[in-house]
């Protein structure tokens, strides 16, 4: 009886495992104007790095959160940086006058916000965060 307990229990955990980890996972969403654009690894890359500003006929707007785990994730995968890395790299074009500076956010919850109100938005969030925002590409 116990032992069989116990096989259950685990079993249990195991399942509230998967279900969390298959449910949880870094998205670049954006803008509701963005709706339908489907973007693959290289091309969130090419919109990330600023190689290209535009997604369909808007022109892109990034948001970073200060504080992200999804979004550190997503950017270690699609561009290979850290969060200060991509920083980094948005500051070098900026000055160089290759681009406009990403709007940055204390979280993931302000990057939505913002994303909403602004057309051509952009940012990186927990999928299951997204709410009513389009996913463009997940991770």
């Amino acid at each position: 009886m116990q032992r069989t307990l116990r096989s259950s229990l685990l079993l249990l955990l195991g399942l509230c495992t998967a279900v969390l980890s298959a449910s949880a996972a870094p998205a670049l969403v954006g803008n509701a104007d963005l709706a339908g654009n489907a973007l693959d690894a290289d091309a969130a890359k090419a919109v990330l790095l600023g190689k290209n500003n535009k997604i369909g006929s808007a022109r892109v707007v990034i948001i970073v959160a200060k504080n992200s785990p999804a979004q550190e994730s997503f950017l270690k995968a699609t561009v290979g940086m850290s969060s200060g890395q991509f920083q980094n790299h948005w500051r070098r074009l900026f000055m160089t006058g290759g681009g406009s500076a990403p709007k940055v956010v204390a979280d993931e919850q302000a990057a939505l916000a913002l994303a909403a109100s602004t057309p051509g938005a952009i940012c990186i969030v927990d999928n299951t965060a997204a709410g009513e925002l389009p996913v463009l590409s997940e991770i």
